[in-house]
This record gives structure tokens, C-alpha cells and sequence, in this order.
């Protein structure tokens, strides 16, 4: 399989999986709303949203427009599957500790640290899909 279709269907993954978390948010939502779940404030909620839905829409766009424009691809797709099992690994980690009520700065580092490298992953690739010029 060639790495143009892999990046492809990787960036389907990408939008099934943030319209999977948008739709979880929305029912936390409406769970909190009708008061039928108890939470102080909203942040598994809004990371849901943001890292879950948003920015894996963001991610997916990017792989999809970026080689496009730029008439090449730098990225490879290990790296992809590397990226996305890092930031889903640090989605749901900070959003069960939310939820759960986890008092754990070990699990939140975590978290924290597999959303940051999955960020520096995808940086890389993009922004060398758009400097690295493809050689003919």
C-alpha cells in the first residue's frame, strides 16, 4: 500500500474517532445538564471537544490538504499511527481522571506528555511535508 492512500485512510480514522468524541461530549453534556451527573466543571467535557473532536478534525484536514498544496508528502505513515495512538492514549487518560476523580500527577503527566509528543509528531510531519522539497 502506498503511503498516499495509508495517509488517507489514517485521516478517516482521525475523523471517525473526533466525530466518537464529539458525540461522547455532547452526551456527558446533556448527562451534566439534566443533572443526572454530578461534575464541578467542564473540563472533560471541553477536552473532549477541543483535543478529542476539534483538533483531530484539524489533524486529519491537514494530512488530507497540506500535500495537496504543497505536491508533497513528507510524512510517513508510522509516524501517523504513532501520533494518533498518542494523542488518543492522552485524551482519554486525562478524561478518565476527570471523570473518575483520580488524584494521580503521575497519570495527568501522562497524559499530559502523550498529547504533547503526539502534537510534536504531527508538527514535524507537516511542517516537513511543506519545507522539504520532493526531489524528481
Amino acid at each position: 500500500m502506498d503511503n498516499v492512500s495509508t495517509t488517507s485512510k489514517l485521516s478517516r480514522l482521525y475523523i471517525i474517532t473526533g466525530f466518537i468524541y464529539f458525540l461522547a461530549g455532547v452526551i456527558l453534556l446533556t448527562l451534566v445538564i439534566g443533572g443526572i451527573i454530578p461534575m464541578e466543571d467542564n473540563n472533560p467535557i471541553d477536552i473532549l471537544l477541543l483535543f478529542g473532536f476539534v483538533t483531530q478534525l484539524i489533524f486529519a484536514i491537514s494530512y488530507v490538504f497540506v500535500p495537496g498544496v504543497s505536491h508533497n508528502s513528507f510524512a510517513n505513515f508510522k509516524s501517523i499511527i504513532v501520533e494518533y495512538l498518542l494523542w488518543n492514549i492522552g485524551v482519554i487518560l486525562l478524561v478518565s481522571i476527570m471523570i473518575l476523580h483520580i488524584r494521580n500527577i503521575y497519570m495527568m503527566e501522562i497524559g499530559a506528555a502523550a498529547l504533547i509528543i503526539g502534537a510534536v509528531i504531527h508538527s514535524i510531519n507537516i511542517f516537513g511535508t511543506v519545507i522539504i522539497k520532493k526531489h524528481k
